[in-house]
Order: C-alpha cells, then sequence, then structure tokens
C-alpha cells in the first residue's frame, strides 16, 4: 500500500514538471484547475482544465 501511494506521488510529480516544461505557467493553471474539478467532482472545472490543456497541446503542435 505505501509502494503504490509513493509511485502515484512520484507519477503526479513527474506529469506536473513535464506539463510545466512544456507550456509554462497556462499549463500548469490548467492542471490546477483539472485537478481541483475532479477532487471536488465538479465536471465543469474538470473539463474547463481539460480544455485548456488539449488547446495548449494543439497549440504546441
Amino acid at each position: 500500500m505505501l509502494v503504490s501511494t509513493i509511485v502515484v506521488a512520484a507519477l503526479g510529480v513527474v506529469a506536473e514538471q513535464a506539463v510545466e516544461i512544456q507550456f509554462g505557467l497556462p499549463g500548469i493553471i490548467g492542471l490546477l484547475i483539472l485537478r481541483t474539478g475532479i477532487r471536488h467532482r465538479n465536471t465543469n472545472c474538470a473539463c474547463i482544465g481539460a480544455t485548456v490543456l488539449v488547446m495548449l497541446a494543439l497549440h504546441a503542435v
């Protein structure tokens, strides 16, 4: 149980760092909005965060 918690936390940190490196501050804001929406089970907030990340990803291509 402890090992899986550590692995999930490490993956979260790695994903956050990758988004920050790739997309900068707007990516971090989108990730925080998405995470907040998922934690509070607010679909509007989660959809807005996901949309921000998708738009940043499409703009980078």
